[in-house]
C-alpha cells in the first residue's frame, strides 16, 4: 500500500513536473516563472520519501524529457532534477538555510559546467563567443547611430567596451558562480513558498543582519590582492585565478558590508528604510559600494559587531 502510494505521488508530480517544462520551452514570458519552479516536484518528492526515491524521480524525468524530442528539455531537466533532489534531502532533514542555498548554487554551478563543456566539445558551440558576438553587433549598430546624429566620442566608448569584452572572457568561472547563485537563491524563494503552502516545514531564513562570513576570507583576500600587485601575465592561468578570485571575493566583502549597515541599524534602533535605501542608491552611485566593501573589511577583520555589541551592553 505505501509502495503504491509513492508511485502515485511520483506519477503526480512527474506530471506537474512536464507541464511546467513545456511551458519553460513554449511559452516565454510565464516561462521564466515556471523554470524556477521546475525544481519543486523533486524538492517535494524528495523531502517525503527520502534521496534514493529522489533519484529514481530523475531518472524518469530524464527519459520523459528525451521523449519530448527537445535537446533542450534535457538541458533542463538535469539541473531542475538534481538540485530539487538535493534541496529536497537538505529541507527533509530541517537543514539550515544557507546550507540548502550553498548545495544548491553547488549543483546549479556543477551543471553549468558540464553543459558548457559538452556543448564545445559535442557541438562546438561557445555561448560565451555567440553572447560576445551579439554584443559586439548591438555596439556596431549604436556607434552608427551615435555618428549619423553627429556625436564624437562614439568611437572611444566603443574601445572602452570592446576591452570590457576581453576581461568578460576572463572572468566566465565567476559568472558561472554568479548565475548559479541567483537561479539557486530564486529557485529556493519559490520552492520554499510553496512547499510551506503543502504544510511541509522549512527553517526560516536567519535575518541578513545577522550573516556573518568566516574571518579566514581575509587572508585569502589579502593573499589576492599580493598576487595581483605582482602583475600576472594577461592570459596566464594566475591571471585568470586573480581576477575571478577577486571578483568573488570582493563581492563576498559588500554583502558583509551591506549585512553590517543592517545589523548597526537594527542595534540603533533605525528604520529599515535607511538600510534599505543605502542598499539601493549603491546601485546608483558605484564609489559607495567601495566604501561598503570597506566596511565589510573592517567588519570581519576587526570584529566590529562584538564590539558594538559590548558597547551596548555597558550602557
Amino acid at each position: 500500500m505505501k509502495q503504491t502510494k509513492h508511485i502515485t505521488e511520483g506519477a503526480t508530480l512527474l506530471g506537474i513536473y512536464i507541464l511546467l517544462l513545456l511551458i519553460t520551452l513554449y511559452i516565454p514570458f510565464l516561462g521564466m516563472v515556471t523554470l524556477l519552479a521546475m525544481v519543486v516536484p523533486f524538492v517535494v518528492y524528495t523531502a517525503r520519501n527520502g534521496w534514493k526515491s529522489g533519484i529514481w524521480l530523475i531518472v524518469v524525468a530524464g527519459l520523459l524529457s528525451v521523449l519530448i524530442g527537445s535537446p533542450l528539455a534535457l538541458l533542463l531537466s538535469i539541473p531542475a532534477s538534481t538540485v530539487g533532489v538535493v534541496m529536497g534531502h537538505l529541507i527533509g532533514i530541517k537543514a539550515n538555510r544557507y546550507a540548502i542555498l550553498g548545495a544548491a548554487t553547488g549543483v546549479y554551478l556543477i551543471n553549468y559546467i558540464l553543459a558548457y563543456v559538452v556543448a564545445i566539445v559535442l557541438f562546438n558551440i561557445d555561448f560565451m563567443e555567440i553572447l560576445q558576438g551579439m554584443i559586439r553587433e548591438s555596439m556596431q549598430a549604436s556607434e552608427s547611430i551615435a555618428n549619423s546624429l553627429g556625436q564624437e566620442n562614439a568611437k572611444e566608448g566603443l574601445e572602452r567596451m570592446e576591452e570590457y569584452l576581453g576581461y568578460s572572457s576572463y572572468l566566465l568561472p565567476s559568472m558561472f558562480v554568479l548565475t548559479s547563485f541567483v537561479h539557486a537563491f530564486f529557485s529556493q524563494l519559490v520552492t520554499v513558498f510553496i512547499v510551506r503552502r503543502l504544510k511541509m516545514a522549512v527553517t526560516p531564513f536567519p535575518p541578513f543582519r545577522e550573516l556573518m562570513l568566516p574571518r579566514s576570507l581575509l587572508w585569502y583576500y589579502l593573499i589576492v590582492l599580493i598576487l595581483s600587485l605582482m602583475q600576472p601575465e594577461e592570459g596566464s592561468t594566475l591571471y585568470m585565478a586573480v581576477i575571478n578570485l577577486s571578483f568573488i571575493l570582493m563581492l563576498m566583502m559588500t554583502v558583509q558590508g551591506f549585512s553590517f549597515i543592517f545589523f548597526f541599524c537594527h542595534i540603533k534602533g533605525v528604520s529599515k528604510a535607511v538600510p534599505v535605501t543605502i542598499l539601493i542608491l549603491s546601485f546608483l552611485i558605484p564609489p559607495l559600494v567601495y566604501i561598503i566593501r570597506m566596511i565589510g573589511i573592517v567588519d570581519i577583520g576587526f570584529q566590529l559587531r562584538e564590539r558594538i555589541q559590548g558597547n551596548n551592553k555597558g550602557k
